[in-house]
């Protein structure tokens, strides 16, 4: 497929949709790192400048379909592990962000806290990427937050799914 394309037509006339048979829900563009993005993006053309408005990238070209059955918040997660793994650990925000992402996200998923509590984490999870865009001294610690960004802007609903149980009146901030 040549670049102008658009990335639904990969997905449907090249593709033939998810392997499960399922609807798709996301697709994540550029390996590992690359965003999660949902259908309202998949009109967009295969090209650089294209991707990078829309806070993507193509990357090596490798796609990555998801269906109804996935969850965001795990791939999220990934991402950060991924990248507490990989890191050569020269720069902080590399190798000090990801392990703290991973921690965030655990905080965000779990059971136990207020929604006033679950939105300060996600609010630290959101100024923990942008640190890392903006310190990390190489692409891996600087994308690393693609992922995380895409999947909180695009699939909210997934940093919602941990039960809530105190409410906000019984643990005031």
């Amino acid at each position: 497929i040549g670049f102008g394309q658009t990335l639904r037509t990969l997905l449907t006339e090249f593709g033939g949709g998810s392997r499960s048979g399922l609807a798709i829900r996301a697709v994540q563009v550029g390996g590992p790192l690359g965003a999660f993005l949902p259908a309202s993006a998949w009109d967009t053309p295969l090209d650089y400048e294209a991707f990078a408005r829309m806070d993507a990238m193509l990357g090596h070209g490798g796609v990555v379909v998801f269906d109804e059955t996935v969850d965001l918040s795990e791939q999220a997660r990934f991402a950060m592990t991924f990248c507490a793994v990989e890191s050569c650990g020269k720069c902080t925000p590399c190798r000090i962000g990801a392990v703290r992402g991973v921690e965030v996200i655990d905080k965000i998923m779990s059971p136990v806290q207020t929604q006033a509590a679950r939105q300060d984490a996600v609010d630290l999870l959101k100024d923990l990427c942008d640190t890392m865009i903006a310190g990390s001294l190489c692409a891996m610690g600087g994308m690393t937050p693609y992922p995380v960004l895409s999947a909180l802007e695009h699939f909210p609903e997934d940093f919602r799914r941990g039960e809530v149980i105190a409410t906000d009146a019984m643990n005031p901030v």
